[in-house]
């Protein structure tokens, strides 16, 4: 495969999507590959938000012991399943370059196929995860500790006073600062999604080990830096307006089929009424109905409009890599069908001549008389 520019990747990388996800198009698979895909973005990057929450244990303990011991058990928790979470993400972002790679079908080979590759980068995301979040929490902390006795000032305020002009300092404060952090850990999810694209594919196809595809990457981006911008900017815009596009053709047919499913079932709630069945009954359907439409929503048909997405981008980091990586480039040739239109310079096979008009023969000569 020759070296693509970030652009000429952009072409092959919408027709390998199509070629994973819609060829052939079979419901129970294609939400599969997407569902697989977009977990796999949970690991991504590691942020223990859950930890935050500990600031609030100074006036936990005004409430108690118990209040303390909740807190702390919740935020160990949640970390605990965060964690799990993280490591299954991050393997199955192995696994999904290797069903991306090579077309296939099924996560468990790929899942078995990477057990110990993928443990020493994924110890690093947690550790930066971990450190980057720590660091945040800190001046989170600090306006906590600032902002709460200032409410507790402000709740004790005579109705119809004016706020203290540090209250409204204090919430604008903290409005700039949830802006700030979201732009930094946006930043960071940028970052660990560009060293996954190119350290993830020496890690998987040859273990080179961390520093080995450390020194792959710098070389590749000492030798195209430009290239590199380029690709680093189209994958942020297309991976935003591919997003932005996904959600919100997605929220129209589902707003569509929200409201007929609405009339459909308030037409049979209101025949059922008519027949006598109770209110209490039909209020417990109503919301079973609209729990079961809930879950599909949040775990089926979201994995149809994202999926496409997130496939798409891995597969234009591996045609961005692939000419510059020959191995990768060969596995992606050697898992391409080739065309089925005519190779040029030779025209297609000329259809058979027609059979010759023959009329039938006359009753005489055949011998029928």
């Amino acid at each position: 495969m020759r070296p693509l520019t970030a652009t000429e990747s952009i072409n092959p990388a919408l027709a390998r999507t199509k070629l994973i996800l819609f060829t052939p198009f079979r419901k129970g698979r294609t939400w599969k590959l997407c569902a697989t895909a977009y977990v796999s973005r949970f690991g991504t990057i590691f942020l223990p938000f859950p930890f935050i929450y500990l600031v609030f244990l100074p006036f936990a303990e005004r409430a108690g012991r118990l209040v303390v011991i909740a807190l702390v058990a919740a935020v160990l928790v949640v970390t605990a399943i965060s964690v799990a979470v993280f490591y299954l993400g991050s393997r199955l972002q192995f696994a999904y370059f290797d069903m991306v790679v090579n077309r296939g079908e099924f996560v468990a080979p790929a899942w078995r196929k990477y057990r110990g590759q993928y443990s020493h980068w994924t110890n690093i995301k947690l550790l930066a995860g971990t450190l980057a979040t720590l660091v945040c929490a800190l001046p989170i902390a600090a306006y906590v500790r600032h902002v709460v006795p200032l409410f507790q000032q402000m709740s004790s305020l005579p109705h119809g006073q004016r706020l203290p002009p540090q209250v409204m300092t204090a919430i604008f404060a903290g409005y700039a600062g949830y802006i700030l952090i979201f732009l930094i850990f946006g930043v960071l999810f940028l970052i660990s999604s560009l060293l996954s694209d190119f350290l993830v594919p020496s890690l998987a196809l040859e273990d080179t080990g961390l520093k080995e595809a450390w020194r792959r990457m710098a070389e590749l981006i000492r030798r195209e830096p430009g290239e590199f911008a380029i690709y680093t900017l189209l994958k942020l815009g297309l991976g935003f307006a591919g997003y932005m596009g996904a959600v919100i053709a997605w929220e129209l047919v589902l707003l569509i089929v929200t409201l007929v499913l609405f009339l459909i079932c308030g037409l049979i709630g209101f025949l059922l009424h008519l027949i006598g069945v109770p209110s209490a009954i039909l209020a417990a359907l109503a919301v079973l109905i609209g729990i079961a439409w809930y879950i599909f929503i949040v775990f089926y048909s979201m994995m149809f409009a994202i999926g496409p997405v997130f496939t798409f981008l891995d597969a234009y980091a591996l045609y961005f890599l692939g000419g510059r990586y020959p191995m990768l480039g060969d596995l992606l040739d050697a898992s391409t069908p080739p065309p089925s239109t005519p190779v040029a310079g030779f025209p297609p096979p000329a259809p058979p001549p027609p059979l010759p008009n023959v009329p039938p023969p006359h009753p005489l000569e055949s011998g029928a008389l």
